[in-house]
């Protein structure tokens, strides 16, 4: 096994509930088993659930990689990238034998502004996205309220709208929000108020998809949130986020894949995760087209709406002949 850090940066800063986002780093790491190659990545963000970048390195370095999320995400992403590419299978049929290779994708919206916001909401629609969801909770609800209109006047009633509040309200706050909010036909609100509160949100006139909740108190988050967010990089690799996908699916719960502004190796693993979760029935968009707002080339960029993967072994992210994915520095 070896290991490279990166530092991938963003065109514009996202701005979350929890923190203004300008980079991401992390790590590459890859298997060799004579001329196959198996990929993976390890993209640290503490303030969410991952070790700290020096944790990382030292997880890698040792090879223990128990208790860093970040790390076993990367070594287990690697060891099925190789193992698919030993089969002939893309990693998705690994998982999944019957899983499709396209996997429809909601357009993470990064403007602030109201007039750059509608500009960008009403560019998504016409790229071909269904469902755009909204970061809030980083302002008054007034603030919220305001841009969540903005958006669903320039994408029509029929495209999706779903927020992301980072956990910034609190109960009694975020239920107001959520009841001033729903007449604008919100798909849903991801973790509106702090892990461990979810179940004081009964009664919401929004469904509630528990995301950091997940990383903390899954079971909890079964049983209180009506969809259930899958960060494969927070849980500790694919294999942990499928088998929470197949226990969200006993209790009749959907399940959205997403990542936490992974670089493309880990947005690649996360598609291929809801390829294969997809095949048992259809899912909410997958939140994983999250690559333009990273400067270089994207192997994952949408086309209408939607993630193509190759059918071709493994990951199948590299061109022929090129060993480098080109975007770590």
């Amino acid at each position: 096994m070896e290991f490279r850090p990166f530092t991938l940066r963003l065109l514009q800063p996202i701005v979350t509930a929890r923190a203004r986002l300008e980079e991401r780093q992390g790590f590459e790491v890859r298997l060799r088993d004579g001329a196959l190659v198996g990929c993976g990545e390890a993209t640290i963000l503490p303030e969410l659930g991952t070790e700290t970048r020096d944790e990382c390195e030292a997880a890698l370095r040792s090879g223990q990689v128990e208790g860093t999320p970040a790390a076993r995400h990367a070594v287990e992403e690697a060891q099925l990238d190789l193992e698919a590419q030993r089969r002939g299978v893309p990693l998705c049929r690994l998982l999944e034998p019957q899983a499709p290779l396209e996997v429809p994708v909601s357009a993470l919206l990064g403007a602030l502004g109201a007039a750059e916001l509608a500009r960008e909401a009403r560019a998504m629609v016409q790229a071909g996205f269904g469902t755009v969801k909204l970061k809030v909770g980083h302002g008054p609800i007034e603030e919220d309220f305001a841009r969540a209109c903005v958006v669903r006047d320039a994408v029509g009633p029929r495209v999706l709208l779903r927020l992301d509040a980072n956990g910034a309200w609190e109960p009694p706050a975020a239920l107001a929000a959520l009841h001033r909010l729903a007449p604008l036909g919100i798909e849903f609100c991801e973790q509106p108020v702090a892990p461990g509160r979810l179940a004081e949100l009964r009664g919401s006139p929004v469904p509630i998809a528990a995301d950091e909740s997940m990383a903390t108190e899954p079971e909890l988050a079964l049983h209180c949130a009506d969809i259930i967010v899958l960060k494969p990089m927070l849980l500790g690799g694919l294999n942990v986020a499928l088998r929470w996908a197949v226990r969200a699916r006993e209790l009749g719960r959907r399940v959205v894949v997403t990542t936490s502004l992974d670089g493309p190796i880990a947005r690649a693993g996360a598609a291929h995760l809801a390829a294969a979760i997809l095949a048992h029935g259809p899912q909410p968009a997958a939140g994983l087209a999250t690559g333009r707002f990273f400067a270089g080339h994207d192997p994952l960029a949408p086309i209408g709406g939607r993630v193509i993967l190759r059918d071709e072994p493994g990951l199948a992210l590299r061109r022929a002949g090129d060993e480098s994915l080109a975007f770590c520095e």
